[in-house]
């Protein structure tokens, strides 16, 4: 309600009770009317408080006000689920008019009130909702408010009896707090806790007392209500004068955990209440000059400032942490070394803080949202000296092993430093092997290592990680020393947690963790709590093909632990307790159960199977016997399942399940032997497999007739695959050929016969069309592949065939009969495919393309890649029989199913492999250029190198097919070999830091097994190692390596020329189109042995025209080295360079300076006859360039004319010297210290001027590793020779340089040096950035306030009230808001109140709105408005230049001003300036007479506030 309508009420009202009467009256019609919300309507309750309180109003009346007017609108409104400002602003002033009414209305009627709000807060407590609209029932909210004000007014008024009762209601409000859970709830009943607090200091111990019981309850990480708590009673836990203390906190390490806790809260409100109090209990403990010490947590000595030192530095470091501007945080970080030096302990043991103010500082840190300041802070951890630091000792090993090994889970913290080059172990993963040995040093005693370790271990197995992370923490843990940790259980859990994190990983990144995981399985398994076969059980987590394989280091590893292990002695260890476990195991298998049962898991064999096998390498279980006291070998385990396999057919009852785990064990060993060629356990393997060979065969003969009928009959169908894979593949006697002929007739006679109606007879022509396919795809015997053909000619109308579900499918679901029908129709193409691979003119292939394409249309999996593969085989027909267009077709339709199955993972590196190899096969790709097939290809080539720019490993595979497949001289798809010559884009970020955890992974090679199973490298940079390896292969010196070599490189030249011409601005360095200009170029000078006498002219003359582009000067050093080298093959060309001089000098300055280079090396390679000449005309023309226009052209050619003349000394060309003396002249004179003379000085240092030997450096390791490390390009772009793994022994350019001179060289780029944060010293930290506000500013509660407050404020009496209802722009006002709430303006004043809303003003404001006073009082009401507040005692002062204004700088401000902005345009109209006690200008200097109203505001208003504190600062020093 604004100034008249207050005043109109009040003129009209004859007394207070006629007033009071009428407020009544309005009040009721306004709730009636349900207008209760109207911001007018708080002011008419405010104007009825204030009458109530300060006349003397009859009981009647006081009855009425609550009858009436307050309990109606505190039944009415429910802030519990409509939290509107409106509904609290009303809920504040009707609550606190309620407590005004009370305390003059009579005491039972106070009493009912106050327990029914008891009533309502023990409800409340019990779970009740009160939260109901209908019936009698105040709110919650509203219950405590009215306590609240209760209170607020009860102080000396109430009898004893009340008073007793309120107190008893401040325990009960106390008990409620716990059950509240708003903030804004939490705050109003705090308020009532304050009011009682000072009733009495009888009893007051135990009203605190049960506040902070209350606090310990409610401890719990996330909480805020303790820190609401205690900063709502800070004055009573914490008073400033230390003689009012009735309960000591700070002796209690409860409340310093809780600080603790409070340093790292998620949410800034609660850290801030933490900071709160802080500094104010550390400010009263230096101020007070305290001695405190709590159990163990905190201590303060009043002797010595170190301690304040300590904790402001803490503080800043807590209070900088706020800001997210890493400028403003980095300055304040080095100041942790001090706190961490403050927790080194004396001589007496003791330190100045506790290491778990550490803690909390390094949980706050690595929450920080700057990446920056989490990397910082990881570093400064893992590297602290726990031998200095007591960390461990003062128990926090629990941070180490849990939350900090958590918060190093992003893998954004490992990053390779800068600098260092590729391979370089990247930052937190080297410094963390350091802190795992520094943890291991400190912690002496085995049973605290042990425990520790563990700990570790169980957070890492416990949680879900990203690989990068988990690689590095498990290298780390790998080189601790060894040590017993890993019991059965711990083997258990170490199997499951790893083998479930990486699920999703790629081989690559799950090998390495493999072998650094075995490591660790190796160093910490306690063989006294652990089984062997505990052990190995453990191992099958490890896989084939990424980690655990006969012949790579960490099978080595193994069995070297293993024959170590079995030497100590220990139990279940020995030799002999090894072979004991093999022998148990095999019987364990060989155990006959009933039928029905299926084949043991896959885990248990390869458990057994490894068992066995490392027990040979580790010579624990020998070959063979080596004497007749030998019982046990691996003969014995052999033999024992040979003699089963082979009494099969003898042995008409024997159970078949025996004879299938003989064979699941036989083939288990065979896999895990592998197929290393001479080594003689697996020739050992395999013939004893070969020895049961015929029983094998008749085995699956017998399966096949009647034991393959059911799902869970494929398992054993899988098996018998695998061994009849075994047998086929290797040469048979007569036996094994009619044994495999028969079982094949057999297949086929099934596949014939057996019609699709029953799910049995599915799966048994399933298992003969798997059983064929095994045949046709591993045999080898011509006898045996003549007489399939036949067998499969004769069954050309049931192969291939479909595979239907039948009707009653036996509850086969439709995923598992999509994967039977898959199988199927893959055993069905391999049988397709060896016939069309193997028939011969006699027999007629009855295999169609189209039949090809209808199956392909239908096709999924390994069928896919077969039916790809039978294409292969017909399209060369199809070429011979002219059918071109049905080639296109066939291509067409076999890529769009290529492009559907883009996505999938994994599965579609097969596809792509048949695709390529059915698409460039030699018979296409030698068409002529204008086929519609080579079209085609060139197409598919062209669609499959844009896919692989976003998918890495594509181009590679269609590189690969076309160098092996496509003839010379390639001229077709020369395009396409030169689009891979300049292959890869810019890396991305994530695939920056991946490259460099990989080739840090790759450096570190056999060492981890995975480097040779499966080797890594990068594939996009690949791409261009294969062009680079068949280059190399070829010779110039033959003819047709010489037209490819020449062809490709005007093709290069071509696409240069292309790119340059390309509409572009400015090329930055290491622009992906500076790039593929280096890359060009690169191959250019690869290819230029290939240049011949008659092309060189030409080429000469093309590179001189690309010298005159502006280029980066690295892509302009490959051509200066083609130019040099083509002049010392054909010196004629030297004749073409001298003209080039006079064109360059017109056209382009960094061409002169490429011209001046190519001279410079030139010279001394002449020919003896020639070199006069050629140093007098280079002479010539250099010195008349140094005095050029251009400086870098001048400059230049001043450095390479000190080159000529020292080769002219050199070469001793006293002729030259004689003629050109005024150039020793020149010399002589030069100023060696002016700017030309160090200029000249740089260039001459430069590698390719002066290092560079045309000749002895040219090198692959030149071209695509030095000079592009030298040119500045980024790490991506250097190709290591260790990636050119095929690199030909015969290649007419050497891969390696022979001399080290060009690979020593460093760039020339200047980088700023910054100092090393952790270099400087501790005290040179100096002044820094910060915006820190002392404790007894600072509000703690600001974050949760009640909002009602900030409508109806307390007024700052005698303060400065800023009138602003002549501005009209939002934005100045915005800001003066700002202004006014930082320097504390007692009252800020808007001609209309929604200004506030608008969002121009709350961007501004920044929240000052919410914390500043504001009334509303409208320009036209400013007079009338004056007059009251000059009647009040203000000085009415204006900011205005009038004819008698008063200079700032001489007037001084009253503590009681109002001060009157005008308007930004018109200032402050006339009629105003004479109701003004006086006008105020700012002096000003410049010509412009007016600043924004905005700044002039903040003038006067600083200027008053300044005049204030000098004020109240000499009343302080004199009393």
């Amino acid at each position: 309600m604004d100034f008249l309508t207050v005043k109109g009420l009040a003129t009209e009202a004859i007394n207070s009770i006629k007033l009071v009467e009428q407020l009544v009256c309005r009040i009721k019609t306004r709730v009636t009317e349900d207008k209760v919300t109207d911001p007018a309507f708080c002011d008419l309750i405010y104007l009825l408080e204030s009458i109530i309180s300060t006349e003397d109003v009859t009981s009647a009346h006081i009855h009425m006000v609550l009858d009436v007017v307050c309990l109606p609108i505190l039944y009415k409104i429910h802030p519990s689920f409509d939290s509107r400002v409106e509904n609290l602003a009303l809920l504040t002033t009707v609550s606190s008019l309620c407590g005004a009414c009370l305390v003059k209305a009579e005491e039972a009627r106070a009493e009912r009130l106050i327990d029914q709000c008891l009533g309502l807060l023990k409800r409340h407590c019990q779970g009740a909702d009160l939260q109901s609209e209908a019936g009698e029932t105040l709110d919650i909210y509203c219950c405590v408010a009215v306590l609240q004000h209760i209170s607020k007014h009860s102080q000396g008024i109430f009898s004893p009896s009340l008073q007793s009762k309120l107190l008893q209601a401040y325990f009960s409000v106390v008990k409620s707090i716990k059950f509240l859970k708003d903030g804004l709830l939490i705050n109003i009943a705090l308020n009532y806790v304050r009011n009682f607090m000072n009733v009495s200091v009888n009893g007051k111990q135990n009203r605190l007392s049960a506040v902070w019981e209350l606090i310990c309850e409610e401890f719990d990480e996330g909480n805020e209500k303790p820190y609401i708590l205690l900063c709502g009673m800070a004055s009573h836990f914490f008073p400033v004068v230390n003689n009012n203390l009735v309960l000591d906190l700070k002796c209690k390490d409860d409340f310093w955990r809780l600080i603790q806790q409070g340093v790292s809260l998620r949410t800034s409100s609660s850290r801030k209440r933490n900071m709160y109090l802080l500094k104010r209990v550390t400010d009263i403990c230096h101020s007070c000059h305290l001695s405190v010490q709590s159990e163990s947590l905190f201590k303060w000595s009043p002797e010595g400032n170190m301690v304040m030192d300590i904790w402001e530095d803490y503080i800043l470091l807590l209070e900088t942490l706020e800001e997210t501007q890493v400028h403003v945080i980095k300055p304040v970080l080095p100041r942790l070394s001090k706190v961490i030096k403050a927790t080194q302990l004396d001589q007496n043991g003791e330190g100045v803080l506790h290491t778990s103010w550490l803690t909390a500082i390094f949980k706050r840190l690595l929450m920080h949202e700057s990446i920056f300041v989490v990397r910082w802070t990881v570093d400064a951890v893992l590297k602290l000296n726990l031998q200095l630091c007591p960390m461990l000792e003062q128990g926090q090993d629990k941070y180490f092993c849990e939350d900090f090994l958590l918060s190093i889970q992003e893998p954004k913290l490992f990053v390779r430093p800068d600098g260092a080059p590729a391979g370089s172990c990247l930052t937190c993963g080297e410094v963390l092997t350091g802190f795992f040995q520094n943890c291991w040093d400190v912690l002496g005693n085995s049973p605290t290592q042990t425990s520790f370790f563990r700990n570790i271990l169980t957070t890492i197995l416990e949680n879900t990680w990203s690989p990068v992370p988990l690689q590095f923490i498990f290298e780390a843990l790998s080189k601790i020393p060894s040590t017993p940790i890993l019991d059965s259980s711990g083997l258990q859990d170490l199997k499951n947690g790893v083998t479930n994190n990486m699920r999703t990983w790629d081989g690559f990144t799950r090998g390495t963790v493999q072998c650094f995981c075995g490591q660790i399985l190796m160093n910490l398994i306690n063989i006294e709590k652990a089984s062997p076969l505990q052990f190995f059980s453990t191992l099958t987590m490890f896989t084939r093909s990424e980690s655990l394989s006969r012949g790579t280091g960490l099978w080595k590893e193994v069995s070297d632990w293993l024959k170590t292990v079995t030497k100590l002695g220990v139990k279940n260890w020995t030799t002999e307790d090894i072979k004991a476990c093999i022998r148990n195991q095999i019987t364990k298998h060989l155990s006959t159960m009933e039928e029905g049962v299926s084949v043991p898991d896959e885990g248990d064999i390869v458990t057994t199977s490894r068992l066995i096998m490392l027990s040979v390498d580790a010579d624990i279980l020998p070959l063979k016997p080596r004497s007749e006291m030998e019982t046990y070998s691996m003969t014995h385990t052999l033999q024992s399942l040979i003699d089963i396999i082979n009494d099969f057919p003898t042995h008409p009852y024997m159970p078949v399940i025996k004879v299938e785990r003989a064979l699941q064990l036989s083939v288990g060993l065979k896999m895990e032997g592998g197929d290393t060629a001479g080594d003689e356990v697996c020739e050992f393997i395999q013939s004893s497999i070969g020895t049961a060979a015929v029983s094998v065969v008749i085995f699956l003969q017998q399966r096949l007739a009647g034991g393959w009928k059911q799902m869970n009959d494929l398992p054993s169908l899988k098996l018998c695959c695998e061994a009849l894979q075994l047998i086929v593949c290797r040469p048979h006697d007569s036996h094994v050929r009619e044994a495999i002929e028969k079982l094949s007739t057999r297949c086929f006679h099934f596949l014939n016969t057996l019609n699709q109606d029953s799910t049995e007879d599915q799966i048994v022509r399933l298992a003969a069309s798997s059983v064929l396919g095994t045949i046709v795809q591993h045999v080898a015997d011509p006898d045996l592949i003549g007489r399939l053909l036949s067998h499969i000619q004769s069954a050309s109308s049931f192969i291939p065939s479909t595979f239907v579900k039948p009707h009653s499918d036996a509850g086969i679901s439709q995923k598992e009969w999509g994967k039977l029908t898959s199988d199927f129709m893959t055993s069905q193409w391999q049988t397709v495919s060896f016939f069309l691979r193997n028939y011969t003119k006699s027999c007629d292939p009855f295999i169609t393309l189209d039949k090809c394409l209808d199956y392909l249309s239908i096709s999924s999996g390994d069928a896919t890649i077969v039916i790809f593969k039978c294409i292969t085989i017909l399209l060369p027909k199809m070429i011979d029989e002219g059918k071109v267009d049905t080639i296109v077709k066939v291509l067409r339709v076999a890529g769009a199913y290529l492009i559907e199955h883009q996505g999938r993972g994994t599965s579609y590196w097969p596809y792509l492999e048949a695709y390529t190899e059915m698409v460039f096969q030699q018979s296409l790709t030698t068409q002529s250029k204008d086929s519609t097939v080579t079209q085609k290809l060139l197409q598919i080539a062209n669609e499959l190198l844009v896919t692989g720019e976003e998918k890495r490993g594509v181009v590679n595979v269609l590189l690969n097919r076309l160098i092996t497949e496509c003839p010379l001289p390639m001229e077709n798809f020369l395009p396409v070999i030169v689009n891979c010559c300049m292959f890869g884009s810019m890396n991305k970020k994530q695939d920056k830091h991946l490259m460099d955890v990989y080739s840090y992974i790759s450096s570190l090679g056999s060492t981890l097994a995975v480097n040779q199973l499966q080797p890594w490298f990068p594939r996009n940079l690949m791409v261009r190692v294969q062009v680079v390896e068949f280059l190399c292969q070829l010779n110039p010196q033959i003819p047709l390596h010489h037209t490819f070599g020449n062809c490709l490189l005007s093709a290069i030249f071509e696409k240069y020329q292309e790119i340059v011409q390309l509409p572009h601005k400015t090329v930055f360095i290491n622009s992906l189109l500076h790039r593929q200009k280096n890359r060009l170029m690169q191959f250019a000078l690869l290819l230029e042995p290939f240049i011949s006498e008659e092309e060189s002219e030409r080429i000469f003359c093309v590179l001189l025209d690309f010298l005159g582009v502006a280029m980066q000067p690295s892509v302009r050093h490959y051509q200066e080295w083609i130019c040099m080298r083509l002049i010392c093959r054909f010196p004629v060309l030297v004749f073409k360079l001298w003209p080039a001089f006079n064109t360059m000098q017109e056209k382009s300055t960094p061409g002169m300076c490429s011209l001046l280079y190519i001279m410079a090396h030139i010279g001394p390679l002449t020919r003896t006859q020639s070199q006069e000449e050629f140093y007098d005309t280079a002479l010539t023309k250099v010195l008349s360039l140094c005095m050029a226009h251009h400086f870098h052209t001048r400059i230049h050619a001043l450095a390479v004319l000190s080159l000529l003349w020292d080769q002219c000394k050199t070469l001793k060309l006293q002729g030259i010297i004689g003629r050109h003396g005024i150039i020793q002249a020149c010399f002589l004179l030069s100023d060696e210290d002016n700017n030309s003379a160090k200029n000249v000085k740089k260039i001459l240092e430069n590698y390719f001027l002066t290092v560079l030997d045309i000749h002895r450096d040219y090198s692959v390791e030149t071209i695509f590793h030095t000079l592009p490390r030298l040119g500045l390009l980024c790490d991506d772009e250097w190709i290591s020779p260790r990636y050119f793994t095929q690199f030909p022994k015969t290649s007419c350019i050497p891969l390696y340089n022979s001399d080290p001179s060009l690979s020593q060289c460093q760039d020339r780029a200047w980088h700023p040096k910054v100092q090393n944060e952790t270099e400087e010293e501790e005290d040179s930290v100096g002044d820094v950035q910060k915006k820190i506000m002392p404790w007894r500013l600072m509000k703690p509660d600001n974050e949760v306030i009640d909002e009602m407050e900030s409508i109806k404020k307390q007024l700052i009496s005698d303060g400065l009230i800023l009138v602003t209802s002549l501005i009209d722009k939002v934005p100045n006002l915005g800001g003066l808001c700002r202004t006014s709430e930082i320097f504390g303006v007692s009252e800020f004043v808007l001609n209309k109140l929604k200004y506030v809303e608008d969002k121009v003003f709350q961007s501004l404001s920044v929240t000052a709105h919410k914390w500043v006073p504001i009334r509303e009082v409208f320009h036209t009401c400013l007079p009338e408005y004056l007059q009251q507040k000059k009647s009040q005692g203000y000085t009415l002062v204006g900011v205005e230049q009038t004819a008698n204004s008063v200079s700032l700088t001489d007037f001084s401000f009253p503590t009681k001003t109002l001060l009157v902005l005008g308007n930004e345009k018109e200032g402050i109209p006339a009629d105003l300036i004479s109701l003004l006690d006086v006008c105020v200008e700012i002096p000003q200097q410049g010509v412009i007479r007016s600043l924004n109203v905005h700044v002039s505001g903040a003038i006067l208003v600083w200027e008053y506030r300044r005049q204030q504190m000098i004020k109240n600062r000499m009343v302080s020093s004199s009393t």
